[in-house]
């Protein structure tokens, strides 16, 4: 069988109609399902899925490297849902249970009301689980149960033995099992690879493959106008989201021990406080309890993961100080965050967060440190809920 990185090769060199209808074929129903999923809307799933093809065609040469293409496309679709419904949130009534799995299912596939119920349980906030997994685990999830490959194709896609690739999607259900029960859907273990493998990908529309295509390059590549649009809005969210491919050297700890003592001493000004520290003592922080703490480092990296600005805006404690190279500047409110927002959690910032163990972090009196000092979590005066206090620009 053809490769996806042959077929994007061949449509990137010739414009090959045939390569990319190939492609739409492949892929096209697991994207529509997990558009439905996301907007609980037929019309605006077969816009992301154009969306997100039409991006797929503007850079088929780019991405024919990419080693599991199934896992580009679930995060692609993920971004345009999410923008297009944030479009549309002044006139879509978004309530969770409505999302029309079943109008798409075929008679043979429909499962027990036992089952049943339990997917609408989980389809609402599967994919914010699965966008929450490593990508390791969430590749292969996607390989062998939204395209129902064999242990041994898992293996070949992801570069590891068969026996290897069974392990890995057995502890992938298992995490992803943990983030569903987080979200309120518990589901055995025992059932949820048949649910997936029967439920995530349904059959598309009999027309999904010939509209997507059609719409991407029997139109001079642009689409529909809103489809259009919304895949340049995804082009640069996904540049964006690029922040958590990060690496960590032995530098990094003299960064930390630097950082400790700038920080410490210097940028809070506060030099007649003896300096106290603690890895993993929070009570030093002001967090009696640490799991409160790694809760919000779990849901503020969930959230910057997905571009949820004007939720992480609102994680933030006022007037927000922000130290560069030279300059020290406060940011007095959510509006002024969002204004300059990649200036202030620019490429450097998001990623020492996005690479954030939440456990046995460096505490000081003054807060609870990220990474090598870059950002710092504070108590809310009042409330004691956790804060971004703090931001070092490199």
């Amino acid at each position: 069988m053809t490769t996806d990185a042959q077929l994007l090769r061949e449509f990137a060199a010739t414009d090959s109609e045939s390569a990319f209808t190939e492609l739409v074929g492949r892929h096209g129903p697991a994207v529509h399902a997990a558009a439905l999923r996301q907007t609980g809307n037929p019309h605006h799933a077969e816009e992301v899925t154009q969306a997100v093809f039409l991006l797929l065609a503007r850079k088929a040469a780019a991405l024919s490297g990419q080693a599991v293409l199934i896992g580009w496309l679930m995060k692609a679709t993920q971004f345009a849902a999410r923008d297009l419904l944030r479009g549309e949130r002044r006139r879509l009534e978004r309530e969770t249970t409505a999302y029309h799995m079943n109008e798409s299912l075929e008679p043979s596939m429909a499962a027990d009301p036992d089952s049943e119920r339990l997917w609408d349980r989980i389809s609402p906030v599967l994919d914010g689980c699965l966008a929450r997994l490593r990508e390791a685990d969430r590749n292969a999830i996607l390989l062998r149960f939204f395209q129902n490959r064999s242990l041994a194709e898992v293996g070949g896609a992801l570069g590891v033995a068969e026996e290897a690739a069974r392990k890995r999607v057995n502890r992938a259900l298992e995490r992803l099992r943990s983030e569903l029960q987080r979200d309120g859907a518990v589901a055995s273990l025992a059932v949820l690879p048949e649910l997936l493998s029967r439920q995530a990908v349904p059959t598309g529309p009999s027309e999904l493959v010939g509209s997507t295509v059609s719409a991407v390059l029997r139109s001079g590549g642009d689409g529909g106008v809103r489809a259009a649009a919304l895949s340049k809005s995804l082009g640069r969210d996904l540049a964006w989201s690029g922040l958590r491919v990060w690496f960590a050297t032995a530098a990094t700890a003299a960064v930390l021990v630097g950082g400790v003592l700038w920080v410490g001493e210097t940028v809070w000004s506060r030099v007649s406080t003896p300096l106290v520290t603690a890895d993993g003592d929070y009570r030093v922080a002001g967090f009696p309890d640490p799991r409160v703490v790694h809760r919000f480092i779990r849901d503020l990296q969930r959230e910057l993961r997905a571009g949820e600005r004007e939720t992480v805006a609102r994680w933030i404690r006022y007037p927000l100080k922000v130290h560069g190279r030279g300059t020290v500047s406060a940011v007095e409110g959510p509006s002024g965050v969002l204004a300059s927002f990649e200036r202030v959690f620019t490429e450097s910032v998001a990623g020492e967060i996005l690479k954030c163990p939440a456990q046995r972090l460096h505490c000081t009196p003054e807060g609870v440190m990220i990474g090598g000092g870059s950002v710092w979590i504070a108590p809310e005066p009042g409330t004691g809920e956790p804060r971004i206090a703090l931001i070092n620009l490199p």
